[in-house]
């Protein structure tokens, strides 16, 4: 059977919300996990964007996001395919997979009809033979549409105690390559995961699931009524893609895992090996990488002498290590982490000071991407900012007026189009212009390239509110 046989009858879901902290400083709270670029060409949203293209066009893709991340998600799916971003919801506060689950399954239903199959899958998530996956999922399709809920689980190549594990069953005689599910287990101690391994007969949890609307709407109705109606008044209530925020927050929070998978007699596994990874620590993230002849891992502008086993990714600078092993080191434009890269929860721990103690690097990079482009923080210290701004072509910027600070404009490229007070000026590369502070003004890019320009705060609020 091939991965296409099936492809017009399934609706692509990617779930993602969450925020990731054991990646840090790459990932941070309001840039996380799946938005950033780990591996590969692209970030692992954009991969997963792209990997669900053999299931047809993206204009079919469903994709739940948080809402404090809805300019990052759509535009990096715009760059994908710009038919990727049109279905896009966005939850308001977080209320785990479930919730996430079930929303996407009342829009497939409403859109695309009751028996219309779900293909559900974390945007977070490493593939590095996709093809093997989409066979796999052209394989669980007939279950899934004759009524059950296929899940898919990955052949372990090791003992890991950080994946939950499915133990497949006997075969399903009616759905070649499909099997019944004996039992979910928790994430194991390094004993039981060994024995599992060893026995055989026992998956990876992926987290990816495929299923009617119909069928997994109903299962939540009957194990999770309340999460499923407090749902769907939330649902109900949206306008624009946005859903309603004081409905919502009232949605239990709950796992799908939890509230259907573990519970539902309908369940069938499909093994695969795509060569997957969750990328849920640094550990994980130098296992896939390509290595030297020492085990180490490297990325970017990287000098290593007498070391071995690290994982090293350099953003902006030179990054040198000598006499080391095992470490992660991984610099941005604004921090710099050392670590024992096997320990997640120490570095899990490192960033909830951060969070606690108020810094802004537990949660924002210093390049940050707004709808009319991007900018990236140079310097900062009291009194003043030196930022490097990014209009996108027919991006404007206003008009506005600040009180507690003044700005300052270079053109390093493009064409810009600056109204002060009503006056227009026209600035080619090199131009400049100054805008005192408590003055209206608008900031235009007036050519079809994307406009850069070196911007300068002076006052006493150098920050955007």
């Amino acid at each position: 059977m091939n991965a296409g046989s099936y492809s017009s009858e399934i609706v692509p879901v990617i779930l993602a919300g969450g925020s990731g902290t054991r990646l840090w400083p790459v990932s941070r709270t309001a840039f996380p996990k799946h938005l950033t670029e780990l591996i590969g060409s692209g970030s692992m949203l954009q991969q997963t964007a792209r990997r669900l293209a053999a299931l047809g066009p993206l204009s079919r893709l469903v994709t739940v996001a948080a809402a404090g991340q809805a300019v990052l998600v759509r535009r990096q799916l715009e760059e994908v395919d710009r038919r990727a971003a049109t279905r896009v919801i966005l939850e308001p506060c977080p209320r785990n997979t479930a919730a996430a689950v079930a929303l996407a399954a009342l829009d497939v239903r409403a859109r695309e009809g009751r028996e219309a199959v779900l293909f559900v899958c974390p945007s977070d998530h490493l593939i590095l033979e996709p093809d093997v996956l989409m066979r796999a999922v052209a394989s669980g399709a007939p279950a899934a549409q004759a009524g059950m809920i296929v899940t898919f689980g990955i052949e372990p190549s090791r003992p890991e105690t950080g994946y939950g594990y499915i133990a497949a069953g006997a075969p399903l005689a009616a759905f070649d390559g499909s099997f019944e599910v004996a039992r979910f287990v928790e994430k194991p101690p390094a004993a039981e995961a060994r024995r599992m391994v060893e026995e055989g007969g026992h998956l990876w949890n992926s987290g990816m699931f495929l299923m009617r609307a119909d069928k997994v709407l109903a299962e939540l109705g009957r194990f999770e009524p309340e999460l499923l109606e407090r749902t769907r008044t939330a649902f109900e209530a949206a306008a624009g893609g946005a859903i309603d925020r004081d409905a919502f927050a009232r949605v239990p929070s709950m796992p799908i895992d939890k509230a259907v998978m573990e519970r539902c007699a309908e369940i069938a596994v499909v093994p695969c090996d795509p060569r997957w990874s969750d990328v849920g620590s640094w550990q994980a993230l130098w296992e896939i990488m390509d290595k030297d002849a020492a085990s180490n891992a490297i990325q970017g502008d990287v000098l290593l002498e007498n070391s071995g086993g690290n994982l090293v990714k350099a953003d902006g600078r030179l990054v040198a290590l000598a006499g080391v092993h095992d470490l992660a080191v991984v610099e941005t434009g604004d921090a710099v982490l050392v670590a024992d890269k096997r320990d997640s929860e120490a570095i899990k721990t490192l960033v909830g000071r951060l969070a606690a103690a108020g810094r802004r690097e537990a949660d924002l990079h210093t390049r940050e991407l707004r709808p009319w482009g991007s900018f990236t923080v140079l310097r900062r210290d009291a009194g003043f900012m030196v930022r490097e701004v990014t209009l996108d072509a027919g991006a404007a910027i206003g008009p506005q007026r600040h009180a507690g600070r003044a700005e300052h404009w270079t053109v390093v490229r493009g064409r810009a189009r600056v109204t002060v007070d009503g006056t227009e000026t026209l600035l080619e590369p090199g131009g400049t212009r100054s805008v005192r502070a408590d003055t209206e003004h608008r900031l235009e890019n007036a050519g079809d390239v994307p406009l850069q320009l070196i911007e300068v705060r002076t006052g006493e609020e150098v920050d955007d509110v």
